[in-house]
Order: C-alpha cells, then sequence, then structure tokens
C-alpha cells in the first residue's frame, strides 16, 4: 500500500486536474452556445442558397457538366474537416475513420486530400495518402475570422475547387465533416460538392418537387447568374460545414469535460477512502506497540 504521503499527494492532483477540466467544461460550454446559434442562423441561407441552385440549373445547358456525374470517376478531390485540438472524445475519430471508410472504398482511385484542422493532418500524414493541401489556419479562422478580417480564404479556396473542376485536374470533389444534432448526439456527414448533389440532373424528380417548381424569370441571364452563384454556393456549403464542425466540437469538448470531472470526483472519493482506511492502520498500529510496551514495562 502506499504511504499516507503518497496517497494524499495523489488527492491533491486529481484536484488539481478536475479543476482544469471543470474550467475547460465552462469555456467549452459558452463557446458551444455561441457556435450553435452561429450554426443554426447559417442554414437557412445555405438552404435557400442550394434550393435557388437547383432551380436554375435546368436553365443552363451549358453548365451541364457541373452537374451531370462523369460515367467514370478517376480523380477526387476529399475535404475533410478536424479541429486544432484535442480533449473533445471521439469526434475527430469518428469523422477521420467516416472518411476513411469511403478512401478506402475508392483506393483504386486518384484521391487527394485537403484537409481542415490539426488533428486530421496529424493522423493522414503517417499514413500513406496524398496530402494535396493542408490549411495551416485553424478551423474557427477559416470559418469566422473571414467574415470578420475580410479574409477570402474561404472565397480563395472556392475559385480554387471550382477552377481545378473545370480544367478537368479532379473529376469529383467530397466534403467530410461533422454535422450537430444535439448537445449529445453529432454524426460524421459526407457531402457532394462538385458535380452538384441534389441539384439539376443529381436529384431526383419527384412529384412533390414538380409542383413546388417555380418559373423564374432570369436577368441578365441565367448563365450570368449561374456564375456568380456556384462560388457562393460553394462557400456557403464550406461554412456551413465548418460552423457544423465547431458546433459538434464544443459540444464533444463539454461532455468528455463533465465526464473526467466525474471520473476524478469517484478517484478522489475512492483515494479518500484509502487514505482514511491507512490513517486508522497506522493509529491502530501505534496504539497495539504503545499497549505492548506497556504491558512490557509492567511486567
Amino acid at each position: 500500500m502506499d504511504s499516507l504521503r503518497d496517497i494524499k499527494r495523489r488527492i491533491k492532483s486529481i484536484k488539481n486536474i478536475q479543476q482544469i477540466t471543470r474550467a475547460m467544461e465552462m469555456v467549452a460550454a459558452n463557446r458551444l452556445k455561441k457556435a450553435e446559434a452561429r450554426a443554426l442562423a447559417a442554414r437557412p441561407y445555405a438552404q435557400n442558397i442550394t434550393n435557388v441552385l437547383s432551380h436554375i440549373t435546368e436553365s443552363t445547358p451549358e453548365k451541364a457538366h457541373f452537374f451531370t456525374p462523369k460515367e467514370e470517376v478517376k480523380k477526387i478531390m476529399v475535404i475533410l474537416v478536424t479541429s486544432d485540438k484535442g480533449l473533445c472524445g471521439a469526434y475527430n475519430t469518428n469523422v477521420i475513420q467516416h472518411a476513411l471508410k469511403f478512401i478506402r472504398e475508392n483506393s483504386q482511385k486518384e484521391l487527394k486530400l485537403h484537409l481542415f484542422g490539426k488533428k486530421g493532418n496529424i493522423f493522414f500524414q503517417k499514413r500513406p495518402y496524398t496530402i494535396e493541401q493542408y490549411y495551416t489556419n485553424t478551423v474557427e479562422q477559416l470559418g469566422i475570422s473571414s467574415l470578420q478580417t475580410g479574409d477570402n480564404k474561404i472565397t480563395e479556396i472556392s475559385a480554387k475547387i471550382i477552377s481545378d473542376f473545370e480544367d478537368g485536374v479532379f473529376d469529383e470533389t467530397l466534403l467530410f465533416f461533422t454535422k450537430f444534432k444535439t448537445v449529445m448526439k453529432s454524426e460524421p456527414a459526407g457531402l457532394r460538392l462538385l458535380p452538384l448533389a441534389g441539384t439539376g440532373a443529381c436529384s431526383e424528380d419527384t412529384e412533390e418537387k414538380k409542383s413546388m417548381r417555380v418559373d423564374y424569370i432570369l436577368e441578365p441571364s441565367s448563365d450570368a447568374i449561374f456564375s456568380n452563384l456556384l462560388p457562393r454556393y460553394i462557400e456557403s456549403q464550406l461554412r456551413q460545414a465548418i460552423f457544423e464542425s465547431l458546433t459538434a466540437e464544443f459540444a464533444a469538448r463539454r461532455v468528455a469535460m463533465i465526464a473526467a470531472s466525474e471520473n476524478a470526483e469517484e478517484i478522489i472519493g475512492e483515494l479518500t477512502q484509502t487514505y482514511n482506511r491507512a490513517r486508522q492502520e497506522a493509529i491502530t498500529k501505534e496504539l497495539l506497540e504503545v499497549v505492548s510496551g506497556s504491558e512490557a514495562l509492567v511486567k
């Protein structure tokens, strides 16, 4: 059994760790509240721009290659959003494994990775996969600071995705991120950015969609509107994926820190019992020694 001093030192150490985990929980809860509001507020914009783009694709036959999947896909751009920090449970593992499953299923094709977040870069650096681009900006900087400071990093990335697709550098562009559901539930998700998923020839033309279809009068032209709207669509999807991922990350970190604090409390309780037991044994031993010594003196 450890000495009383060692047990006391361990209790003090775990209490210090518990203070840190509680502080991190409070920080994560505060950031989660802001991130959730931002993600929920951005969803209608991303959805509406998708709907508008879906309506005008049929009026732009000259842009058919943007929404018609190729018969044979050989080159794929994979964009993955992970976190820059750890201590968030299985958040990074889940989204990486989701992307990795797709990569393994398409191992015969040429896949190049574009990574948002340090954790994804660390994972794939140690494995035989081609990292085309790792964006050194933090995920939060890419999603938020560009809106506040006027930095057009996401706009630049969106323009490059479109130009690479037009030039035939890639046949498909897929985006993997974590979709926020609730504080206790988030799940990895995948979205095909190009060719456009859920628009034009890629969408299922149901009776309900036909009944909801609206005939637009397009000015100046459908081609001009499409060319202006497509970069905004790609940009909105990238930003939304970042917002969803950040919210899921903060939620996962908060849950992880709550669990860590509770575990620390349990360990402190067990160590306190061990300390009290050892202390009682030491006191009992000392009393026995005193009694034995006094009896020896009497004899």
